[in-house]
């Protein structure tokens, strides 16, 4: 297994402390309206992500990923921030077997993320 599965697979879906001091700071009713909205602009990523991979458009890929890592670091997303540097890295170098193992590692973790939060959007 290489060193960034690895690593990945230690760094939490969600920062906890961070959505906790997003609370503190906006309030429960802000942060559920800005988590509902991260969850929506993740899933329309996802298809952009998707489509861009099937056309193998590396540097569409790369543009989406330099995005969301912004994205998912306000948020706490730790997991997919990661994934989409790494993923990024790869399409810079053109490495297309890393491309495709990352684009995989970074949708697990894209799902099992936004199945969090709707677990706590839902419990609201």
């Amino acid at each position: 297994m290489a060193d960034w599965q690895r690593l990945q697979a230690r760094l939490p879906l969600l920062d906890q402390h961070q959505l906790q001091r997003m609370e503190r700071e906006l309030g429960d009713e802000v942060l559920t309206r800005l988590l509902r909205l991260f969850v929506e602009d993740s899933l329309q990523q996802k298809e952009a992500l998707q489509g861009a991979f099937a056309e193998r458009d590396y540097a569409l890929i790369a543009r989406c990923c330099h995005s969301l890592k912004s994205t998912c670091g306000s948020y706490g997303a730790l997991r997919c921030q990661y994934l989409s540097e790494k993923l990024e890295q790869s399409c810079h170098e053109q490495d297309e077997d890393q491309v495709e193992n990352r684009i995989r590692a970074w949708q697990q973790a894209q799902e099992d993320t936004l199945q969090q939060l709707e677990t706590r959007l839902n419990a609201e």
